[in-house]
């Protein structure tokens, strides 16, 4: 781990303090480090030895939530590249530690040191078919959502897996999220939770018309056909919840496992049950 590159979410300025001292600890370990665009604007009275351009890194480490993760992921150009995620976020799910010097460094050490474990999360990618011919490709490592864009209307989603009819829902929307995802959006509208490296995904309808439309996993091997079927409602695809775009009527969206897997590190000693029980409170008693 020779080429370290740091990302930071935008609205870092409150904890912009702990990016000097990454900085110098690193500089002290030898390594070349490089800066996401949006930290030199923290670091002006800040001399530091960093190029702000890196096309190859071994090790990215994030500074922020799970939302910074996912635009991490998908701007990602080197996909051997390792994520490590120090969290700035609330829930953190894809963080691994909070912001404190002490255990940074400690932890740091231990990653240069080989004590560390290699989550191989799976990625979706969508194609964006009109008129037979593919308009757009998309990335994203928690989940796609078809939907109305703008006022709340119900869509009508005709549904294949490996071109066999799986159902047409008439639905707020349909969530196709893969396993790390499936902690995100998926479950608020009433999905599984589903361990993150199960090779597997998850189609999760939103307020379906018919009560017996239920979520459904299936094998990370099936592929997904959605054609957009509504009359008079345009559709929007979403991907992670932070970037979209505009489908038409006769639009079909083509999902499918992608073929590089997000390398997420874990720490020694860390345990995913014991991240859900922490984040989702799961054992406390509620006070009343």
């Amino acid at each position: 781990m020779d080429h370290i590159t740091l990302i930071a979410k935008p609205s870092l300025k409150e904890n912009a303090e702990i990016l000097p001292m990454i900085l110098e600890y690193l500089k002290k370990k030898k390594k070349q480090v490089c800066l996401g665009k949006h930290i030199p604007e923290f670091m002006k009275n800040v001399k530091a030895d960093a190029d702000p351009y890196c096309d190859d890194t071994d090790l990215v480490i994030v500074l922020g939530g799970d939302g910074t993760v996912l635009r991490t992921v998908r701007s990602l150009k080197n996909f051997d590249a390792l994520v490590f995620g120090i969290n700035l976020g609330t829930l953190g799910f894809l963080s691994e530690i909070h912001p404190d010097y002490d255990k940074v460094t400690a932890t740091l050490d231990k990653l240069f040191n080989g004590e560390f474990t290699i989550d191989h999360r799976l990625m979706l990618e969508a194609s964006i078919v009109r008129e037979k011919k593919e308009i757009a490709n998309f990335l994203a490592l928690n989940e796609f959502t078809v939907s109305v864009d703008g006022i709340s209307r119900l869509i009508t989603l005709q549904t294949k897996v490996d071109n066999r009819k799986l159902a047409t829902y008439h639905a707020d929307g349909l969530i196709i999220a893969t396993p790390t995802g499936s902690t995100g959006y998926s479950l608020s509208a009433g999905g599984p939770i589903v361990y993150p490296t199960s090779p597997s995904i998850i189609l999760t309808p939103v307020n379906p018309h018919s009560f017996t439309q239920k979520p459904i996993i299936i094998p990370d091997s099936k592929k997904i056909k959605i054609t957009l079927e509504s009359r008079h409602e345009k559709g929007v695809i979403t991907m992670d919840g932070q970037k979209k775009f505009d489908l038409e009527q006769g639009d079909i969206v083509k999902i499918r496992r992608h073929k590089e897997t997000f390398k997420f590190i874990r720490l020694p000693g860390e345990s995913y049950f014991r991240t859900i029980r922490k984040k989702l409170n799961w054992g406390k008693r509620l006070e009343t």
